[in-house]
């Protein structure tokens, strides 16, 4: 998970804001998907999604031509959607390209197994049932049947920040601004509403489309955790989580920790966007644990 060498290199709910999105209740059974395994030298997974087009939380339509698709399908979701291509799979999920049948809309659709995904999409539908912001992927509409949860969520087609910084090798001052301004942006609300990510890094940060002017979708919510009812800005966290070379201080050192641990994350994809490397960064766990709770760095840029 997250970048190892020093230089970017890809890698082989608040209770009053109500129910936005339609559920679909079945108990009729569909397939199964195959189990893969964590390659990390051409693929990444971030909440049980293996990205193989360059795609990201099965929301990218991005990169190269994607695998044509065949598996069971819940009928309710192949009578309203035509299913395209498959984008991105898991050991306990799978991705696809889908188009309504009627409007022509393309769609992602993100099939979760219920017992063996169910704290990923639990934790990822609590936030995505409730949000509603320009800056932050949407569901659209979701299908639950006995072993199965379909999530169907916006397509975006621009590929990943973290491809972008792979293709630049750095962002100017200028483009990084106009990045962290729409990121800020989207967290500033997520936090409002009681909701720490916990798992801020580029690979998690979709482009809508691929120009130059696309806007920024965050994504992957699978690790997120809402502020309990009553607890107001005094809700502290315990849960040690997140991508190793994004995660704050307070998390390594088992320290009750808050929202601002985003923060920290906002400031490591900074300097990722500045300069194209890592601010901490050790192929050996343990040293690179302890380069972070010293939070020593230096930048060698002219920023």
């Amino acid at each position: 998970m997250g970048c190892m060498s020093t230089k970017l290199v890809p890698e082989g709910p608040p209770p009053n804001s109500g129910n936005l999105v339609t559920t679909v209740y079945d108990t009729g059974q569909d397939g199964k998907g195959k189990k893969t395994k964590h390659h990390r030298d051409r693929k990444r997974e971030k909440n049980g999604v293996v990205k193989e087009t360059g795609s990201n939380s099965g929301t990218n339509g991005g990169g190269k031509k994607p695998k044509t698709y065949r598996t069971k399908f819940d009928t309710r979701v192949t009578a309203k959607y035509d299913i395209k291509a498959l984008i991105g799979r898991g050991s306990f999920s799978r991705v696809v390209r889908v188009e309504h049948k009627i409007t022509k809309q393309p769609y992602a659709i993100k099939m979760v197994d219920r017992v063996q995904g169910k704290e990923v999409f639990e934790s990822e539908l609590m936030v995505l049932r409730r949000v509603r912001h320009k800056y932050i992927i949407q569901l659209i509409e979701l299908f639950e049947s006995q072993d199965k949860v379909y999530m169907v969520m916006e397509l975006a087609t621009g590929g990943e920040l973290f491809d972008r910084i792979i293709a630049k090798g750095s962002f100017t001052e200028r483009d990084a601004t106009r990045v962290l301004q729409m990121v800020l942006d989207g967290l500033n609300y997520l936090h409002k509403l009681g909701i720490t990510h916990r798992d801020l890094k580029p690979e998690n940060l979709l482009y809508y489309h691929p120009g130059h002017d696309s806007k920024i979708l965050i994504t992957d919510f699978g690790l997120s955790a809402f502020r309990k009812t009553g607890e107001g800005n005094g809700h502290y966290m315990k849960t040690t989580c997140g991508t190793p070379e994004y995660i704050a201080p307070e998390i390594l050192a088992r320290k009750p920790y808050n929202c601002q641990v985003d923060l920290w994350a906002v400031g490591v994809i900074t300097y990722i966007l500045l300069s194209g490397t890592m601010p901490f960064d050790d192929e050996n766990r343990t040293r690179l644990y302890r380069l972070i709770l010293k939070a020593k760095f230096n930048y060698n840029g002219e920023v």
